[in-house]
């Protein structure tokens, strides 16, 4: 077997992960803040119902490494990761 041909699988793998990694590291970047909070205040105007508006959600700089913002409207919490996706969210709930 030649050499090329021994070597051919690993450029492959080494290809497929830099793929990855290049639209990881776009998607990261292209995301705006503007464009998360949108995605979390249709999120809230999905699970509110009547009466919840777009004007009641803020966004502030999560505090965790892990987190990128913290989008609330009125009582939800929505905590966005660097990618722009939903993480976690605190909906408010019947009193225990």
């Amino acid at each position: 077997m030649s050499r090329r041909l021994m070597v051919l699988p690993l450029v492959a793998l080494i290809a497929v992960v830099a793929g990855i990694g290049l639209l990881l590291g776009g998607r990261a970047v292209t995301t705006t803040e503007t464009q998360a909070i949108e995605r979390m205040a249709a999120l809230y105007l999905d699970e509110a119902g009547t009466g919840a508006a777009r004007s009641d959600c803020a966004a502030r700089p999560a505090m965790s490494d892990e987190l990128w913002l913290v989008v609330t409207c009125g009582r939800y919490e929505y905590f966005v990761d660097p990618y722009g996706r939903l993480a976690h969210r605190n909906r408010p709930g019947p009193a225990s």
